[in-house]
C-alpha cells in the first residue's frame, strides 16, 4: 500500500446542525401525486431495496444512526467500518431516506450498511492507496448515499478516488447520491464524479457552478438535482429514498421486471432525472433567437440542474417501460408519452424515437445519460461525447428545430443540447405544438468501442384519441382533409383543424394531417 496524505472529510452540515424538517416532503417530491395517480396501494416504500449510507465520522469515531430512534424500529443495520456509537447527522440523513416517521420516503428500506467515509474510500470499499479495484458491494445494496464532503488537499489523489466511484458505478450497476457543499468553494470527493448524481438544496443554498480546472471532469455543472431541504445532507438522502422507490419499482413492475437493461444504473439515472421538476426561474440559458435559436451547450440550469426531484414523474418515465431506438428514421412508430431507452453508440452513430403529440404540450422533458469510462490504473478516462436534438417529423422526414424553423413549432426552450464536457444532454421544451417529431441521439467522439447510453423522456398525458383523426372515425384519411378544408383561415374559438396550433388553418396543418394519414 502506497503512502498519501490525510483526508479531509466532513458532513455537509453548517457548524450548528438543526434538526428541522423543511416543508412537505411527500407533496414537494411528487409522492402525494403518485398516491392519488396510482393509488395508496400500489405506491413502493422502497421494500426489498438494500442500501448504503456513507458517513463522515466525528471525533470520536462514530458514523451510525441512532438505531434505537422510533423511526428506525425493524431496520437491520450492517456496520461495514468497525463499531459506533451514535452521530447525529447519520440519524438525520437517515430519517429523510428510510425513516418510518412520516419524514423518510422509502420506509420500506430496511437492510442498511453503514461506512464511514475514510473507511469506505479506503480499504471497505473503494480501496484508494492499493493496486486493487474497488470491491464488489456486499449484499444486493443497490445505492451509496453520500452526505459528506472531502479532499485530500492533491487534485491527483482526489482524481483517483473519484475515478474508482466512476469505475464501481459502471461495473457494479450502482447509484450514487453525492451531496455538494453547502457554502464556500466545491469540495471534489464525491460529487465532482462523472458517473454520480450530484445533489443540492431546492432553495439553491447550495454551492454551484462548474468543475474547477485540475480535475478530469472540469466545467462540469454541479448539482445535477435538487430537494426541498435546508441542507445538501438531507437534500441527498431525500433523492436517495426516491431512488429506493424506483429500484422497487424496477423490480416489480410489469414493464420493467425481468428487462436486463432496466437494472443499468445508466437507466436509473435518465429515469431520475427526467422527472426533474423546473421552476418557473429555470433556465439551461438556450439561445433565444437567430440561426442558432433553441441551441444551448449548458444542458442543465446553472444552480438547480434538472429540477426538483419528483417521484411521481420519474415513476412514469419508469414504467412507460423500454421504447427502442432505431438508426434509420423511416418507418417508425410512436413511442408513448413516457418512457425510456437504454442502448448503445457508436462513435458517429445516431439513433432515433418518434413522438407523436396530438395537443399543444406545455411541458417536454427529455435527458440523455451515459457513463465516462476510467481507464486501468484511475489515472484518466476514456471520454464520450453525445448529444441531443429535437427534430419535427415532417411527411416521415426530419426537419431540425433551430432558428426561425422552431417559432410557432415551440414556445420557449431548447431543440438541442451539446455539451462537449458533461454527461447528461437536456430537452426542456415548452408549449410544443401537435404534430410529430424525433429525437436524435448522436456521438462524436474518438473514443473506441460502443458507449451505453440511456434516454428518458416526460410528455404531458394525452388522450386515446388517433392523431390527425377530425371527425372521429379512428382513422386519418380524405374526410378529415375535409374538415382543413371547411375550418380554412383564422381560428376563432374551438379550432380541432388548427393540427399545428399556431391560429391559422393552413397547409401547415395539411402537412401534419399527411403525416398521420391511415
Amino acid at each position: 500500500m502506497r503512502k498519501f496524505g490525510h483526508i479531509f472529510i466532513t458532513s455537509l452540515v453548517p457548524a450548528v446542525f438543526v434538526v428541522s424538517v423543511h416543508g412537505d416532503v411527500p407533496s414537494e417530491h411528487g409522492l402525494d401525486a403518485l398516491i392519488e395517480r396510482i393509488g395508496i396501494e400500489n405506491v413502493p416504500t422502497g421494500a426489498g431495496v438494500e442500501v448504503a449510507q456513507v458517513e463522515a465520522a466525528n471525533e470520536s469515531g462514530d458514523y451510525a444512526p441512532d438505531t434505537n430512534d422510533s423511526a428506525f424500529t425493524g431496520k437491520t443495520f450492517t456496520l461495514r467500518s468497525g463499531s459506533s456509537g451514535v452521530q447525529n447527522h447519520a440519524t438525520q440523513v437517515g430519517k429523510r431516506m428510510y425513516g418510518t416517521d412520516g419524514v423518510g420516503l422509502a420506509p420500506g428500506v430496511s437492510d442498511i450498511n453503514m461506512y464511514s467515509a475514510v473507511g469506505w474510500v479506503q480499504s471497505n470499499y473503494l480501496r484508494f492507496g492499493t493496486g486493487s479495484n474497488p470491491s464488489t458491494p456486499p449484499g444486493n445494496i443497490e445505492l451509496f448515499n453520500n452526505s459528506w464532503i472531502g479532499s485530500f488537499g492533491n487534485s491527483g489523489y482526489d482524481n483517483e478516488v473519484l475515478a474508482r466511484g466512476d469505475w464501481a458505478i459502471d461495473a457494479h450497476n450502482v447509484m450514487m447520491l453525492n451531496g455538494v457543499t453547502n457554502v464556500d468553494d466545491h469540495v471534489p470527493l464525491m460529487c465532482f464524479g462523472f458517473n454520480c448524481v450530484s445533489v443540492g438544496a431546492a432553495d439553491g443554498s447550495h454551492t454551484s457552478g462548474t468543475v474547477p480546472t485540475g480535475y478530469h471532469q472540469a466545467g462540469m455543472q454541479l448539482p445535477l438535482i435538487v430537494a426541498a431541504q435546508g441542507t445538501a445532507s438531507n437534500a441527498t438522502g431525500v433523492v436517495s429514498a426516491i431512488t429506493a422507490l424506483l429500484v422497487e419499482t424496477r423490480e416489480t413492475h410489469p414493464n420493467t421486471s425481468g428487462n436486463f437493461f432496466a437494472g443499468f444504473s445508466e437507466t436509473m439515472k435518465a429515469v431520475l432525472l427526467t422527472g426533474g421538476n423546473h421552476s418557473n426561474s429555470w433556465t439551461n440559458n438556450p439561445i433565444l433567437s437567430g440561426p442558432n435559436r433553441g441551441r444551448t451547450n449548458q444542458p442543465i440550469d446553472a444552480i438547480y440542474g434538472v429540477g426538483t426531484a419528483n417521484i411521481d414523474n420519474s415513476h412514469r418515465v419508469l414504467t412507460g417501460g423500454q421504447f427502442a431506438s432505431d438508426t434509420s428514421t423511416v418507418g417508425l412508430g410512436s413511442a408513448p408519452t413516457a418512457g425510456w431507452d437504454t442502448t448503445t453508440l457508436t462513435n458517429g452513430q445516431s439513433k432515433y424515437i418518434k413522438f407523436s403529440v396530438s395537443s399543444l404540450a406545455d411541458e417536454v422533458s427529455i435527458v440523455l445519460t451515459w457513463h465516462q469510462q476510467a481507464n486501468t490504473g484511475f489515472g484518466s478516462y476514456s471520454l464520450a461525447d453525445l448529444n441531443l436534438e429535437l427534430l419535427q417529423y415532417n411527411g416521415g422526414k426530419p426537419t431540425p428545430l433551430t432558428g426561425d424553423a422552431g417559432i410557432g413549432v415551440f414556445g420557449s426552450g431548447n431543440s438541442v443540447s451539446e455539451s462537449e464536457i458533461d454527461t447528461v444532454e437536456h430537452l426542456y421544451l415548452k408549449n410544443l405544438s401537435a404534430g410529430e417529431y424525433v429525437v436524435k441521439m448522436s456521438r462524436s467522439d474518438s473514443a473506441a468501442g460502443a458507449r451505453v447510453c440511456s434516454l428518458g423522456w416526460l410528455f404531458p398525458e394525452q388522450d386515446a384519441s388517433v392523431p390527425g383523426d377530425l371527425n372521429g372515425d379512428g382513422t386519418v384519411d380524405v374526410n378529415d382533409l375535409l374538415v382543413i378544408i371547411a375550418g380554412w383561415g383564422v381560428c376563432s374559438g374551438e379550432c380541432p383543424a388548427d393540427l399545428s396550433g399556431d391560429g391559422l388553418v393552413d397547409v401547415s396543418d395539411i402537412l401534419l394531417l399527411l403525416s398521420y394519414w391511415s
